[in-house]
């Protein structure tokens, strides 16, 4: 198919544009929800998780407290056995020292005065209540160390269960975030593949709509080149119809001029009778001769010659189907009128149009021939 200057402002252009944007709307705002409500899905259950670490938090901190709780109470405990231990420690210690009369009266009535027991029991009675005493203090620090580590222990589970437990929500968030990712990747490779199909589409439908204004041109064309070749076809045969016309006028014209010479043994002048005397050749005046040597200047009559003079009027003037040019004179011999009318052969005669310029003049309009 021939191309043509396509009108691309068209407004089937415009319409298969705007079907096609609208198509690509509709289904970019279904992705778009899609898309949208997933992200709220995906946020919503990373919401759940962090919930979940939040309560396992809480869990675990509340029974780190209530251990930490125990252990103070332990260690508060430990603490007051201790201060009894010591207090009893230094009664007993007391009660030693008295049962054996070591104060100064006793000693005085038992006659162990300066003897060296004085002094020696209560250094030994003085070292048992400070071994006591020690042996509790040390009791104390070993227990108040156990507790201490027990705390410690405890807390470094609670940060290993915290850690573990951010750990797992991390995970689980991520592989939320993931399954997320995973469906908008997918929704969007769709998208991709539906924008792609309708583009597909409607260049298909652009690409019709372009070939049938293609075909509607081609026809245009097909239908004008038609019509100016009937034009054309119509105007050989109307010129060949007045070519014919005029050869045929002039083969009337001629016909009837020669049987006009046949019988008036000359050029028809319109009118007859006068002198007899036969013209010879030699008679003729000397410019009897247009300019171009063969078209008389003269017509004959009555045996004599009359010099025609232009009457100023056109073949066309009077006459709206002659056999000659338009634009040839009209000539003029006293009241008598003459068209010229040539054989191709640089030969002719004169027509007598009298009558014909009188009937023009009269009507005021072109006659017939």
């Amino acid at each position: 198919m021939a191309s043509y200057n396509v009108n691309y402002n068209d407004q089937r252009f415009k319409n298969v544009e705007t079907e096609k944007q609208a198509e690509l709307d509709k289904y970019n705002q279904t992705y778009d929800r899609l898309i949208e409500e997933r992200n709220q899905f995906t946020n919503q259950q990373q919401g759940l998780v962090d919930q979940w670490e939040d309560t396992q938090r809480q869990i675990a901190n509340d029974n780190l407290n209530h251990q930490l709780e125990l252990y103070n109470q332990q260690k508060e405990k430990a603490d007051r056995e201790y201060q009894k231990e010591a207090k009893a420690s230094y009664i007993d210690y007391q009660k030693e020292v008295d049962k054996y009369g070591v104060s100064r009266e006793n000693v005085v009535q038992n006659g162990l005065s300066n003897s060296g027991y004085s002094e020696s029991s209560k250094v030994d009675m003085y070292n048992t209540y400070q071994n006591r005493v020690a042996t509790a203090r040390e009791s104390l620090n070993n227990i108040k160390l156990e507790f201490d580590n027990a705390i410690k222990e405890a807390q470094l589970q609670n940060n290993a269960t915290l850690a573990e437990n951010a750990l797992t929500a991390l995970q689980q968030k991520l592989s939320i975030a993931l399954e997320g990712f995973g469906y908008k990747t997918e929704q969007e490779n769709n998208r991709l593949n539906w924008d792609y199909n309708i583009n597909n589409t409607y260049y298909d439908r652009y690409k019709n709509v372009e070939s049938q204004i293609n075909y509607e041109n081609e026809q245009a064309e097909k239908i004008r080149q038609f019509n100016e070749q009937m034009a054309y076809q119509k105007r050989q045969q109307e010129l060949e119809q007045q070519r014919w016309e005029k050869e045929y006028a002039l083969q009337q014209a001629q016909a009837a001029a020669s049987r006009s010479y046949s019988s008036g043994g000359g050029y028809s002048s319109g009118s007859s009778g006068g002198d007899s005397t036969p013209i010879t050749e030699s008679s003729k005046p000397a410019d009897y001769y247009f300019s171009n040597g063969y078209q008389p200047r003269y017509i004959e009559s009555g045996g004599s010659y009359q010099k025609l003079s232009s009457s100023k009027l056109k073949v066309n003037d009077v006459f709206n189907n002659a056999p000659v040019p338009g634009t040839q004179n009209i000539w003029q011999s006293g009241g008598n009128y003459y068209v010229w009318i040539g054989n191709g052969n640089k030969g002719g005669q004169y027509v007598n149009v009298t009558a014909q310029v009188n009937k023009s003049k009269q009507k005021k309009m072109c006659v017939a021939w």
